[in-house]
């Protein structure tokens, strides 16, 4: 009987062994992020390492082709989230969120260290971590005749020659149409949309494809973003490419970091939006994610002398968006399988 008694002892330790390694164990799956594919793998490398050595914690990423994607995804994991932490997800993307209650809100520590006019969200369901200017970049190689203003883009000249996402997938492109309806108004938007079709070479599902076509010198033009030529020249040591700021302006997309409805990591998740938002993240943001960083007390590198500099803002206001996003991308669609 005596190695039943010893048996049953060690049922026991088990069983307690197990109970304990749940009350005060580590998570039992690692602290999950879901991002774009264009995340700088840079700060993903940063990320993954600070949160090794800080916390013994292991971080994982699952990127997607573009923020649409991405925000689908966590819709169809709602009832069972499987990220933790969202990276990407910008301020026009931020009345879907909260309509699909897939964030939880988090005022991180550092946030009166933020532009206040870059806090897009007063609740910080996202917190704003980088920001940049949607613009046309250009290849001066290859382009003859520069335009100045959007309507110039209907010219003849430029046909087969622009590059633009697909508002419907991609962030940057849902910010490009946006630009459209600030400029040309609601009844005048699908009239350029129309004139625009026959010199678009294509429309991309995401900004990697698109670039990739632009840098593979198929099209001269492509919607973009203002800091991409500081990547030219810090990679190449070129300034072939050149941020196009047409009509003296630009739409700012501001690009924000949430903690996910449901993650059973809610702590770590929360350190890591402090993460992003601290001095040592966010000096390396302009030459890594060639964006600008939102902390008011980070210089710019001298390479942003390359940048786009706009003189004025076209962002519509936030209410206005959220109320007829909607409708605009279901005309846009009409207009371009017409």
């Amino acid at each position: 009987m005596v190695w039943k008694r010893w048996g049953f002892l060690l049922v026991l330790v088990l069983v307690f062994s197990t109970v304990l390694s749940g009350c005060f164990g580590r998570p039992e799956r690692p602290l999950t992020v879901y991002t774009y594919a264009s995340f700088s793998p840079v700060l993903i490398d940063q990320i993954v390492s600070h949160f090794q050595a800080e916390y013994g914690v292991q971080v994982e990423f699952r990127s997607f082709s573009d923020t649409g994607p991405l925000l689908n995804q966590l819709s169809q994991e709602k009832a069972d989230p499987q990220a933790d932490v969202v990276i990407g997800l910008d301020n026009n993307y931020l009345p879907k969120a909260l309509e699909l209650e897939i964030l939880v809100p988090y005022k991180p520590q550092a946030a009166d260290r933020i532009r206040p006019d870059l806090i897009f969200d007063p609740e910080f369901y996202l917190t704003p971590f980088d920001y940049g200017y949607v613009v046309f970049n250009y290849d001066s190689e290859r382009l003859e005749q520069i335009p100045t203003s959007h309507r110039d883009l209907l010219d003849p000249a430029y046909q087969g020659k622009i590059i633009v996402e697909n508002p419907l997938t991609s962030s940057p492109g849902q910010v490009f149409l946006l630009t459209t309806i600030a400029l040309f108004g609601e009844e005048g938007y699908l009239d350029f949309w129309r004139a625009l079709k026959p010199n678009l070479l294509t429309i991309t599902p995401g900004w990697d494809e698109a670039y990739g076509i632009f840098t593979s010198g198929e099209a001269p033009l492509v919607v973009s973003y203002g800091a991409s030529p500081v990547y030219h020249l810090l990679a190449e040591g070129t300034e072939r490419y050149k941020a196009l700021v047409l009509d003296g302006g630009a739409y700012a997309q501001i690009e924000g970091v949430g903690v996910v409805r449901g993650t059973p990591n809610l702590e770590n998740a929360k350190r890591l939006v402090d993460y992003v938002l601290s001095p040592a993240f966010q000096v390396l943001i302009p030459e890594t994610q060639f964006m600008y960083p939102v902390r008011n007390d980070v210089e710019l590198p001298e390479s942003f002398r390359v940048a786009a500099r706009a003189e004025r803002l076209f962002n519509l206001p936030p209410n206005q968006v959220a109320a007829n996003l909607e409708r605009w991308l279901a005309a846009w669609e009409q207009v371009i399988n017409e």
